[in-house]
């Protein structure tokens, strides 16, 4: 036989044999990997329904126990979630994950969107906002539109959190106030627009044409700070004006500010009402 024909197929057998050796190991591997799979399943199946309604237990009660606090951070922020969808773009070290959120602030429901870069490094892991899209599902707030605005103009996540979490306080104070006096005095408050309004209007029973407006703005700066602002305004007939003769009606607003800087809203209001 030639010499080159014979290394020829010396070299095959030799190729050949290394491929049986891969696929032995291979398998070896494949039933060291089932053989440990099967273990772990037999070793679940062997244990007692005793042990695993313990395990039952502790995994109800880490879930109780992280509904609860979630609960308590609802209640003190105000802000809660009710969808909240996450993609990952990116491999490696560099990270782009993109949210897509759903949730309420007091009794104001928002939706937004953003991308947050991770950098990690030998130190630690560092998260930059690149994007940033808010939804408020009311459009009536002038004030608090502008800041969303600026707010997303300068990406400030937190920033726009914890303002609306504010704001949202203090809307929902508004309301329930408003409420509560029209239920209290039926007769004197009025709420020619709904409790979302930002004013109420007092009548007096005895003088046919005299109202007094509150107004009960909340203002909110391009910088996030919001300040509840509230005035008085009079509507007298132009009769009834010649006997004021000590100009009560003139000095009523700023009597009505004195009186929120010395007893605070509801007392204010209470005070006016009872006048009327």
């Amino acid at each position: 036989m030639d010499q080159s024909l014979h290394q020829t197929y010396e070299d095959e057998i030799h190729s050949l044999q290394e491929e049986i050796r891969i696929l032995e190991q291979q398998a070896i591997d494949s039933q060291v990997y089932s053989g440990e799979f099967l273990k772990t399943i037999e070793k679940f199946s062997m244990q007692s329904p005793e042990s695993r309604k313990c395990s039952s237990t502790d995994l109800e009660e880490q879930l109780e126990q992280a509904e609860s606090q979630i609960a308590l951070l609802t209640q003190l922020t105000g802000i809660g979630f009710s969808k909240c969808i996450m993609t990952t773009i990116g491999k490696g070290n560099d990270k782009t994950k993109r949210y897509r959120l759903s949730g309420h602030s007091h009794s104001l429901h928002f939706e937004l969107e953003f991308e947050l870069i991770e950098i990690q490094t030998k130190e630690n892991v560092t998260s930059t906002v690149t994007e940033l899209n808010i939804i408020l599902e009311s459009t009536e707030f002038s004030d608090l539109s502008r800041f969303i605005s600026r707010a997303e103009e300068k990406k400030n996540l937190l920033l726009f959190f914890r303002t609306l979490s504010v704001f949202a306080k203090w809307y929902e104070n508004r309301q329930v106030t408003f409420r509560h006096f029209k239920e209290k005095y039926p007769e004197v408050v009025r709420l020619p627009e709904g409790s979302n309004a930002e004013y109420l209007v007092l009548e007096c029973t005895k003088l046919p044409g005299v109202e007094l407006k509150i107004f009960w703005k909340i203002l909110v700066s391009e910088e996030g700070v919001v300040t509840p602002v509230l005035d008085l305004l009079t509507k007298i007939p132009a009769e009834a004006l010649k006997f004021d003769k000590e100009k009560v009606v003139d000095s009523a607003p700023s009597s009505f500010r004195n009186l929120l800087r010395l007893f605070g809203i509801e007392v204010a209001i209470d005070c006016l009402i009872k006048l009327m």
